[in-house]
């Protein structure tokens, strides 16, 4: 009997060594494609790289490293669900992984999850519950939410704690800022400047107060002195540029946008300013090149794709005009501007019924839009529909479309 047991414990034992030893073999494969994977990511061979991970997952599929390996680098090629997924399954493998956690929140914010970010920030909060950096993190979430109320409570949470406290002090009036709280903001802003005199974005802040309400000299001077600390403020010399411009200075406001672009050229919305800066200066063709740059880094920007077809029209390109107000109606097809716009194209070009079907969608979304009135009066009118068309143009004058006066006298009250 003592013989039998003594045998099956040394076959237990040995089995248990064998699958040991299998499970060792399988971890020192997979360790190894990812220190080959980890070469090629340094040599800039991406895909490869990629692959490496891959063979690591399938070499020891309980390896959470390898998961978050690939995680990482599928983040950095924007294949956001793919990575999401392998963060999901290196938790199952490792759920108390403080890095796992900060990485796939972060991820959720990049694909707008705000709402899956801030139960991941929760959750690191509940691990490490002393930790402010991830309740800073919670804080650049709430905002993103426009939870502001939540925001200001943890930023007070870590300016109690003295934690970064001009930081976020500046943070603070920036939510006041998004709140349009011009008075908490000025406050705030000045508050962190006597902590730190030298904060670029604290005067960048105030400048936008005062942008905000239309004072502009002041906030053209908080922002050059955002520039004079920090000549490589690319935000300071956009918002700057927008006050010259409204101050009806567009060599300047063009000059800042130029160095703005210098300085952060991947970013849709400040060749969108400088095409609108453009255009008011004459340059049709820099206008549309501008807004060609735009929407290449933004293809559903829909500012640019507004303007730039209504600059087509003007230009008299009908079918990049219509291509443009079509996608915009795609995009967003509850908008009443996008079919007025789309009808006006349809009318400058004589298509009158495709014209008066916009126009109809348009005052269907917004009875009141008193311009769709209008023109599909002059829609009406170009097919000889002296009727309904006198009715359109005068139902616009009741809205308050003075152009319509002069068009009902030239065509209704002979």
């Amino acid at each position: 009997m003592i013989t039998a047991f003594k045998n099956s414990l040394f076959i237990f034992t040995l089995a248990i060594s064998c699958i040991a030893n299998a499970q060792t073999t399988q971890r020192l494969e997979s360790i190894k494609h990812i220190q080959e994977g980890d070469v090629f990511l340094r040599q800039g061979n991406w895909v490869t790289a990629l692959n490496s991970y891959t063979n690591a997952i399938v070499a020891d599929e309980t390896y959470a490293e390898a998961y978050m390996k690939r995680a990482v680098l599928n983040e950095r090629l924007n294949n956001f669900q793919q990575s999401l997924s392998d963060y999901n399954y290196a938790l199952k493998l490792n759920p108390y992984s403080l890095y796992v956690y900060d990485r796939r929140a972060k991820l959720k914010i990049l694909a707008h999850d705000y709402k899956g970010a801030l139960d991941d920030i929760n959750k690191l909060i509940s691990m490490n519950p002393d930790s402010a950096k991830y309740i800073e993190f919670r804080v650049n979430d709430f905002m993103l939410m426009g939870d502001y109320i939540n925001a200001l409570k943890d930023l007070d949470l870590l300016i109690s704690k003295n934690y970064n406290t001009a930081d976020e002090l500046v943070k603070k009036a920036i939510v006041h800022l998004l709140k349009n709280d011009y008075l908490n903001c000025l406050k705030t802003a000045d508050s962190a400047l006597t902590l730190n005199n030298k904060s670029a974005i604290a005067h960048d802040v105030i400048g936008m107060v005062y942008l905000k309400q239309n004072i502009i000299t002041p906030s053209i001077n908080a922002f050059s002195t955002a520039i004079a600390i920090d000549s490589n403020f690319a935000l300071a010399y956009y918002n700057r540029s927008i006050a010259y411009r409204l101050n009806k200075d567009t060599i300047m406001s063009k000059k800042d946008l130029n160095k703005a672009i210098q300085l952060a050229h991947d970013n849709a919305h400040i060749y969108f300013a400088r095409a609108l800066v453009k255009k008011e200066m004459g340059d049709y063709n820099g206008a549309l090149d501008d807004y060609n740059k735009s929407l290449s880094l933004n293809s559903e920007y829909i500012n640019a794709l507004y303007n730039r077809s209504f600059l087509q029209k003007f230009l008299g390109d009908y079918s990049a005009a219509l291509n443009d107000a079509n996608k915009l109606i795609e995009i967003d097809p509850n908008s009443a501007y996008n079919y007025n716009l789309r009808g006006s194209i349809n009318l400058l070009f004589g298509e009158y019924n495709n014209a008066i079907d916009d126009y109809n969608k348009a005052i269907v979304i917004n009875s009141s839009f008193a311009e769709a009135y209008y023109n599909r009066g002059l829609a009406q009118l170009m097919s000889y529909r002296l009727i309904p068309g006198c009715d359109d143009l005068r139902f616009a004058i009741d809205l308050g479309y003075t152009p319509a006066k002069n068009m009902l006298i030239k065509f209704c009250d002979n």
